[in-house]
């Protein structure tokens, strides 16, 4: 740009001509290599027509550097039980056995009940012999005396051995000669030398094992 008194020209960014000492133009001070260029009227105009049509957009939530994403729970998977058609089977202990048997002993044998005496009372179960107590006393419904026992022995020679002299005491003092007196034994599992000694006695004593299963029923609430 040159000096408008003396047409020196100016170097880019004086204030005053170093010809003249008069002042430069205004607006030349501005005009230095690090000021930031204006745009022309045409490109100012056009620009805010375009910021213009950007004012219908909505903004963006904001997302606060702080912010920490969320660490997934995990979620312990569980494998579902399996079900069983049928439930296992165990076997109750004598003192429970010897309960259910007083209370209900056609579960034993259809027909079966506990022996009472000429009062109608029970006096079967637990009934004390002069031999050992008897686990329970019963009669049949024929009228037959029988000698229940609940097998807690290993050894079959004994436990024969035992049954055999309550049937003997209970025909002597609680029968009579008409009246046939037998022998029930429960057994968990087989007990040993019992194969031969209790065909000799099949006859006058039954072997019996048990189990109970457990049955499950929905409540209706």
């Amino acid at each position: 740009m040159n000096c408008k008194v003396c047409n020196t020209q100016i170097r880019k960014g004086a204030r005053t001509c170093p010809n003249c000492g008069g002042e430069a133009p205004a607006g030349a001070a501005f005009e230095r290599s690090d000021a930031p260029g204006r745009l022309p009227a045409a490109d100012l105009s056009t620009a805010r027509d375009e910021v213009g049509e950007l004012d219908g957009l909505e903004d963006l939530p904001a997302v606060s550097p702080r912010t920490k994403k969320k660490k997934a729970k995990r979620t312990r998977k569980v494998a579902p039980a399996k079900a069983s058609s049928q439930a296992s089977l165990f076997a109750p202990d004598a003192a429970s056995l010897r309960t259910l048997l007083s209370e209900q002993p056609e579960a034993l044998e259809p027909g079966l009940c506990v022996l009472r005496d000429d009062t109608g009372t029970a006096i079967g179960a637990g009934y004390a012999s002069g031999v050992g107590e008897i686990d329970l006393l019963a009669q049949d419904a024929r009228g037959e005396l029988v000698v229940v026992m609940i097998s807690e022995r290993d050894e079959g020679e004994e436990l024969i051995a035992e049954v055999l002299q309550r049937i003997g005491w209970v025909r002597k003092h609680v029968g009579d000669d008409e009246r046939r007196v037998r022998g029930i034994v429960l057994c968990e599992g087989v007990p040993e030398n019992l194969g031969y000694a209790a065909s000799a006695v099949a006859d006058t004593i039954r072997f019996k094992t048990y189990r109970v299963a457990l049955t499950f029923e929905d409540l209706t609430l």
